[in-house]
């Protein structure tokens, strides 16, 4: 089965438009990754302020910082204006217009590239390339998802309302968000089937778990900066009531609802690292 990527990707699922009017939200509500995810892709990197990273899909830079608060100077690379703009400055984050499969850096540029929680929006092959382009031989990719615990209850069930959420919206917009969750489920199975292999070796997988505390103000923001949630009107109306309900049975004597995740991190080398070794060999 051959499948086209390059016309099919900002076609059907554009994050600008997913993402617009929701930066605000994203930066305050959004969980912030575990240091333990933060140790393991840095790990093997014996001084990170000499590292260089570009952080793809950064949205406000919450990624970002995380790695800029190592020591790393991070070149973070996101194309909504909304996203950049309700970022939180940091020293040692510089934020640049551009997408994943037009990086506006120069080859062999950073010793790192991460995305976090953005890697399925973009064209699979064309930022596989671009990825590989702007690593230094022997760099390193390391791609993360944070997702709701499904064996957590209270997760479980604030995924639900999220989820079922997104449903009424996607029936007011037939069949277009249909063909979106189609596409994403399609593109997923077929990344992990390999597409990969030609541009980066050595995957390593690892899982992480950390909680997230949120007020009813949280709860809801969280839910506002979901690229798939209703954002205004009376279907938001309905959302909000709902967590309303959800946050007083499950909050603790502070008002907060415990919400837990599970943190998935893929890294892998560019797949230049071999013939660089062999060529720094053949010069001894």
């Amino acid at each position: 089965m051959s499948f086209d990527f390059s016309t099919a990707s900002d076609a059907i699922a554009n994050p600008l438009s997913y993402f617009s009017e929701r930066g605000e939200d994203y930066e305050k509500y959004r969980p912030i990754h575990s240091a333990l995810t933060i140790s393991n892709i840095l790990s093997g990197f014996k001084y990170p302020y000499q590292l260089v990273a570009a952080d793809v899909g950064s949205g406000t830079g919450i990624g970002a910082r995380l790695l800029a608060n190592r020591g790393v100077r991070v070149l973070a690379i996101e194309p909504n204006t909304d996203m950049r703009t309700a970022a939180t400055p940091h020293e040692r984050v510089e934020f640049l217009a551009g997408t994943a499969e037009q990086i506006p850096l120069e080859s062999a540029s950073v010793d790192l590239v991460t995305s976090f929680q953005a890697f399925h929006w973009f064209d699979f092959e064309q930022s596989l390339q671009e990825f590989r382009r702007i690593l230094k031989p022997c760099g390193r990719l390391a791609l993360i998802w944070s997702f709701w615990d499904q064996s957590d209850t209270i997760s479980k069930q604030y995924s639900h309302l999220i989820f079922e959420a997104s449903k009424d919206q996607e029936r007011q917009s037939q069949p277009r968000m249909q063909l979106q969750t189609w596409f994403k489920s399609l593109r997923y199975q077929l990344f992990w089937q390999g597409l990969w292999l030609p541009y980066f070796t050595n995957l390593q997988r690892h899982k992480f778990t950390f909680n997230q505390q949120l007020d009813l103000a949280g709860l809801i923001g969280l839910a506002r900066s979901q690229g798939f949630t209703p954002s205004s009107g009376a279907a938001l109306g309905k959302l909000a009531g709902q967590l309303s309900e959800f946050h007083h049975h499950f909050r603790d004597s502070q008002g907060q609802v415990c919400l837990t995740y599970q943190t998935y991190l893929y890294m892998a080398t560019s797949a230049n690292c071999h013939s660089h070794k062999m060529a720094a060999w053949w010069r001894i």
